[in-house]
């Protein structure tokens, strides 16, 4: 019986990634199957060099997979051309990264406004928008300020609005939380479980920080370039494992 793709944001099935070839080669990803499911916050757990960052790189179309299937939205990534790979990405991801890419001679608003205006919208448009999502991450009044003058917490906050700004379908985040404290940790948190939950969305996650596990919908473990392990988390507890 054919697998019902209706429900899922994300469908996996088969993908290997290897790097390198001969004696140097390094698999990263063996034949793995995952699903992130519309209206979820996934999180993806597991050991530093399990295979997790090269998932999320694979999914979001920025990495070239050597065998398998991914569909992300009824849209299949391996069969699509580079450029239309880099024009459905721009419509449909949002990216959050652990080392943030602000580009430095732009101001945080600058900053969180460029995916509107690379899709099109006025710069007007694109500047409210951007200023409210700001102060949404606990940043209002800071949107003139340059990512130097700002500190690595707000910059990741500014990444943060900056992945959400287009609206995307799609969110991922490779350890989002990992520049924030407590507070402001719980902040992001609570604003990507919001935007996970509106009508087809889906927010995925790779993290090491157990103080975010209450948020996630499901959490799938890596071990080895693998799927090891699928976790449904009910009522806002944490699983019993704790990912090293």
């Amino acid at each position: 019986m054919a697998e019902n793709k209706n429900n899922y944001a994300v469908h996996v099935r088969g993908v290997s990634k290897t790097f390198g070839a001969g004696t140097t080669a390094v698999t990263a990803l063996k034949s793995v199957n995952f699903d992130a499911r519309e209206g979820e916050l996934l999180m993806i757990v597991g050991p530093s060099g399990c295979g997790k960052t090269t998932l999320l790189s694979t999914i979001a179309g920025t990495l070239q997979f050597d065998a398998g299937e991914i569909d992300v939205f009824g849209s299949a990534l391996q069969k699509m051309s580079k450029s239309q790979t880099t024009a459905f990405r721009r419509q449909n991801i949002g990216f959050i990264f652990q080392e943030f890419h602000l580009i430095p001679t732009l101001s945080a608003v600058e900053n969180v406004s460029v995916p509107m205006l690379i899709n099109g919208a006025s710069r007007a448009a694109a500047e409210k928008k951007a200023h409210a999502l700001l102060a949404q991450v606990g940043l209002e009044g800071r949107g003139h300020e340059l990512p130097t003058s700002l500190s690595g917490g707000q910059q990741q906050r500014v990444a943060i609005a900056r992945a959400l700004v287009h609206e995307p379908r799609l969110i991922i985040c490779d350890e989002p939380t990992s520049a924030l404290d407590k507070e402001n940790g719980a902040r992001t948190m609570e604003l990507l479980q919001q935007v996970a939950r509106a009508p087809g969305r889906c927010v995925v996650v790779v993290t090491h920080d157990n103080r975010i596990f209450k948020y996630a919908d499901r959490m799938t473990e890596m071990e080895d370039g693998r799927i090891a392990r699928v976790h449904e988390i009910k009522d806002g507890q944490s699983p019993e494992f704790i990912p090293n």
